[in-house]
């Protein structure tokens, strides 16, 4: 390889490093505040669910939203990103659907997808997807999960399926992602607990509210207005909404940490690149110097002889 085109690739190489480690920073930032995000809803939630889980023990009806019925169509719904360059992130929710898919083989199902990833690996797979959402964007505002939701509980409602499971990542630690499978529809009060408490990462900044809440939780009694029927009515697709923006936040956190960790490691490629690069160039350039010197020696003997 000419002299010339080793300085030509070393200089990309470098570019790439700047880029790769600014995107690196952008990611971290991103997920710290989706992070926050996140946690600023918890108190609420956790509140709001120690109310359902009272108003439920007191109610004689069961609402359609928490009674199970007989499965006779699953929704799938598989939660990813807009963009790239986040690692295995995206395709690995999708497997996870794909094996859901051959385990239950003959039965039923839909798909529905969030994300213009999940869209674009649906259709190369051949799977149809009924309803697509995008442009969630960084710091999703529950405004934006709203037609989301929407979505799920009418076709629920309609009894176009009867079981929703989710797909998505669950963020555990900066450098450790999970892809998780939950059924949230109907509704399970155990799994919005679970949702919500898991908000708190395991290790790390806001690590340590991780437990916070339990010392909180008592039982009131409660006056109902008109009824507890009606309390749960209302409450029940609240809490759900709840439930589906955490996840989704969940997700975007893990977005966030997987594409920094993904720039992290091609910055830290590019730099060993350039350093490989530099030595072959030295080489290189030590090579044209020693030749040179053997030719002036070379014709200095001639010429004396």
């Amino acid at each position: 390889m000419a002299l010339r085109d080793v300085r030509r690739r070393i200089r990309s190489v470098k570019n790439t490093a700047q880029i790769t480690t600014a995107m690196e920073v952008v990611a971290a930032t991103k997920m710290r505040r989706s992070q926050g995000v996140a946690l600023a809803g918890r108190p609420y939630a956790l509140a709001a669910l120690d109310i359902l889980k009272n108003v439920a023990r007191r109610s004689p009806v069961r609402p359609h939203l928490l009674e199970p019925r007989e499965v006779k169509k699953t929704l799938l719904l598989v939660i990813a990103s807009d963009r790239g360059l986040a690692g295995a992130f995206n395709s690995n929710v999708v497997r996870l659907a794909e094996r859901w898919i051959r385990e239950h083989r003959g039965e039923p199902y839909a798909c529905a997808a969030v994300g213009k990833k999940v869209a674009a690996s649906f259709a190369a797979r051949g799977l149809a997807s009924v309803k697509t959402f995008v442009g969630f964007g960084d710091y999703v505002a529950r405004s934006d999960t709203e037609p989301l939701a929407a979505f799920l509980l009418g076709g629920f409602l309609r009894k176009e399926w009867d079981r929703v499971t989710v797909f998505y990542t669950n963020f555990r630690t900066t450098l450790k992602q999970e892809v998780r499978m939950i059924e949230v529809l109907p509704i399970h009060t155990e799994r919005i607990e679970e949702t919500i408490r898991g908000i708190a990462p395991e290790y790390g900044r806001y690590a340590e509210i991780r437990g916070e809440g339990e010392a909180m939780r008592y039982r009131y009694e409660y006056i109902f207005e008109p009824s507890p029927e009606a309390v749960l009515e209302r409450l029940l697709p609240i809490l759900f909404k709840i439930q589906l923006h955490h996840l989704v936040l969940e997700s975007n956190a893990s977005e966030h940490s997987a594409r920094m960790i993904a720039m992290k490691n091609a910055s830290d490629n590019a730099r060993e690149l350039v350093g490989e690069l530099t030595l072959a160039y030295h080489k290189a350039r030590q090579a044209g110097i020693t030749r040179e010197l053997s030719e002036i020696t070379g014709s200095t003997e001639a010429v004396s002889t």
